[in-house]
């Protein structure tokens, strides 16, 4: 078979069934499993497919799985065509049964594996033939009469080594210099290549035997750097995983007799009937059984329009129902990594993205290239005014090989990845690494009220009014397809087990929700949202309004209570700004929180969601960096927009793929400690910035002076990489020794 026509079995329907995840009209999202991704590099140039073809509108890379998911339009791009197109790119999909049934199952990079071996025999024998020009063997007759043997047989063994390392780096540097960005890859390919044509010069006019010891040592290091990055990657920092290891994201399984049972997403098998309600997300593919469909796919698409499906229509995974509660068929297993993918999908708002393009390694990275550049300028300039040719090329190349930023790349996942996984068995789960990032830059701090600072479980709920049995049915049925923490404690009280079909169903985030039941509109929500006139004054208490047939019946009447300790969490946060945004309208309950606020503290009532979007944005156009704490669903967009949006939850039922974390409501007194340890994270990052530094210099030093010798490189480059991760993990252990996690 031709290699055109190897990808084109991806085009039939039941293998494309097998490794897509998303196909909607003319979108589709796919992932492939892509061994020879082995570095940061390999990243940039797959994240940027979407400006290499019009037609991929977004790739995203997990490196701890070796996985790229992306979207594309599948009217003007097969699936085959996509899949040669990486091939072409040298990113050729590993595709086969095992890649198809066992989805996200790591796979070692066998050519990766064979290039070290083949490195190594080279490395060996290249030094056992240098040793003589080491111990001045040269000046022996036989050896001087046989030199050139053993010169053509160090270049002959040099070949595969060279070609292995200069054209895996002259890749990434050519495609980094086509979208203006100077990488690392610049200096060591110009250093590579111009040291072996400069070996070969004085070999082929027997000037002297070259630098092939050289070459070939800094070139099997820098493959050994590699594969340590990799296994780093795959080992010490799978943090990711944290999430789908520990966050219990519960899903509401149907039962044959009906009942409801509350289970563990990692319970959830195929076969299983679910039940979505309003907001959430679907956690596998799955068939629609009963009621009316609504779903959001802007997580998997980007495009916000809503589609409707009917009964028996196929429902991917990450969809977001928009409407009544509707019961599903689990067709596939859970796929974790796919859920991880939407909750890590790298959609920054605008001001996120200036911080990722600042972050301390972006900043660092700016001006690490340039100046190893100038130095190795500088360096060559020197030896050539004191007219040593051969230190000139020496020096100068040497400079560019050893400043590898192995350890630089490795300093700041290390850090912040093991403090990710330290916050996750706080029951406090980070996205990402930027994240964690921002998290220590933060100086503003919002909080919503309902749900958020006060606890559902404990509050008191009375019926003002007179409400009969089928009436509690009623409004049970339609309070049943809305995951608000209201609606929800509502429905709890009622203790309702037996509904009835609603159509129609509408909620509009912050007023209430509606629908038709009985052939009888039915209307829950504020006093504004229903509609109504009445003497009730609720300006200082929290109310739900019920009316029946456009008939109002009474309204539930809340009274909060706040979470243990509500008053020293604020006191422990007195050196941040905080600011409460509620869309309750209790005076006394807003004079009661401003009591317990430091004096710097602001309490906002009566704020809609677009209110406190609004909010947010003005606080950031004076230059403040936010950090908020919500319920995730009314406040998804202020959350979005905050520079860390952190959805709070009692049992999280939904996904939050809109927020950057996501934190079990009992750990909300744990908000101070988490703050501390990301700013003493940031730091740590900053020292092994200056660890690896350390080591960069003292290679710069030997290489200058003309003294770098290959066991000295040998040496240097391990031992940076090895001092980062030592730091990495006895700082992070100490720093959860010292807060007892």
């Amino acid at each position: 078979m031709k290699k055109h026509d190897f990808f084109d079995f991806l085009d039939e329907k039941k293998i494309a069934e097998k490794i897509i995840d998303f196909n909607h009209n003319n979108i589709t999202s796919v992932r492939f499993l892509i061994p020879s991704i082995h570095c940061s590099s390999c990243v940039f140039v797959l994240e940027s497919l979407s400006k290499f073809h019009k037609n991929i509108l977004e790739s995203t890379v997990d490196f701890s799985n070796k996985q790229i998911c992306i979207t594309f339009n599948n009217v003007e791009l097969k699936l085959s065509h996509l899949a040669r197109l990486l091939d072409k790119m040298g990113y050729s999909p590993s595709i086969n049964f095992e890649s198809i049934e066992k989805r996200g199952t790591n796979t070692f990079d066998r050519k990766l594996i064979g290039k070290l071996a083949i490195s190594f025999f080279c490395f060996g024998n290249i030094m056992l033939l240098a040793i003589p020009g080491y111990v001045g063997a040269y000046q022996d007759t036989w050896f001087l009469e046989n030199r050139n043997f053993f010169r053509y047989l160090m270049l002959f063994l040099s070949l595969p080594v060279v070609i292995f390392s200069f054209s895996d780096h002259v890749k990434y540097a050519v495609l980094g210099l086509k979208k203006h960005v100077l990488n690392i890859d610049v200096p060591i390919s110009i250093g590579l290549l111009v040291l072996f044509l400069w070996s070969c010069y004085e070999i082929f006019f027997d000037l002297g035997s070259g630098y092939f010891d050289s070459i070939s040592s800094f070139s099997l290091f820098l493959l050994v750097s590699r594969m340590f990055q990799i296994y780093t990657h795959n080992s010490i920092l799978s943090f990711d995983k944290n999430y789908k290891s520990f966050y219990p994201v519960l899903i509401t399984k149907i039962h044959d007799n009906e009942k409801e049972e509350k289970i563990l997403l990692s319970s959830l098998k195929k076969g299983d009937t679910i039940l979505i309600r309003n907001e959430e997300i679907i956690p596998a593919d799955s068939i629609l059984m009963k009621g009316d469909a609504v779903l959001d796919n802007s997580f998997i698409t980007g495009e916000s329009y809503l589609i409707n499906k009917k009964i028996g229509d196929r429902i991917y995974a990450g969809s977001k129902q928009k409407g009544e509660a509707i019961f599903l068929k689990v067709i596939k297993n859970v796929d974790h990594s796919y859920l991880s993918l939407l909750w890590n999908k790298n959609k920054f708002n605008h001001h996120k993205k200036l911080f990722y393009l600042n972050s301390i390694s972006t900043r660092f990275s700016q001006y690490f290239t340039p100046t190893i550049l100038m130095i190795s300028i500088i360096t060559g300039t020197y030896w050539y005014f004191n007219n040593d040719i051969t230190k000139i090329f020496q020096t100068t190349f040497s400079v560019l090989i050893i400043t590898c930023p192995c350890a630089l790349v490795l300093s700041t996942p290390l850090i912040f990845g093991n403090i990710i996984r330290f916050f996750s068995k706080k029951s406090f789960y980070i996205k990402d690494i930027f994240t964690m990032e921002r998290i220590s830059a933060i100086k503003t701090l919002i909080f919503d009220k309902t749900g958020t600072i006060t606890d559902p479980n404990k509050e008191k709920i009375f019926f003002i009014g007179k409400i009969k049995y089928e009436e509690k049915k009623i409004v049970a049925s339609l309070l049943k397809n809305s995951s608000h923490p209201l609606s929800q404690r509502i429905l709890s009280e009622l203790s309702i087990k037996d509904f009835y079909s609603v159509k129609n169903f509408k909620e509009i985030i912050g007023q209430g929700l509606e629908g038709i039941i009985k052939n009888m509109p039915v209307k829950i929500g504020s006093k504004k949202y229903l509609g109504i006139e009445t003497t009730i004054n609720d300006k200082n208490q929290t109310t739900v309004f019920i009316s029946i047939n456009k008939r109002f019946i009474g309204y539930f009447l809340f009274r909060n209570y706040y979470r243990k300790g509500i008053k020293k969490i604020f006191q422990n946060l007195k050196g941040y700004k905080i600011i409460i945004l509620s869309g309750d309208q209790n005076e006394l309950e807003k004079k009661y929180l401003k009591s317990i606020l430091p004096k710097s503290g602001k309490v906002l009532f009566n704020q809609n969601p677009e209110d406190k979007l609004n909010y947010v944005k003005k606080l950031q156009k004076k230059g403040e960096k936010i950090m908020m704490f919500g319920d995730g669903i009314n406040d998804c967009a202020a959350l979005n927009q905050s520079e860390v949006g952190v959805a709070v939850s009692e049992n999280p039922t939904s996904f939050f793929p809109s927020c950057d974390a996501f934190m079990q409501s009992d750990c909300l007194n744990k908000i101070f400690l988490f703050l501390k340890i990301s700013k003493i994270s940031s730091k740590l990052v900053i020292v092994n910035f200056m660890i690896s530094l350390f080591y960069n210099i003292v290679g710069i030093f030997f290489a200058v002076t003309g003294n770098l010798k290959p066991i000295i490189a040998a040496i240097l480059m391990p031992l940076s990489s090895f001092s980062v991760i030592f730091f990495s993990i006895v700082s992070t252990w100490l720093i959860s020794r010292r807060f007892i996690f």
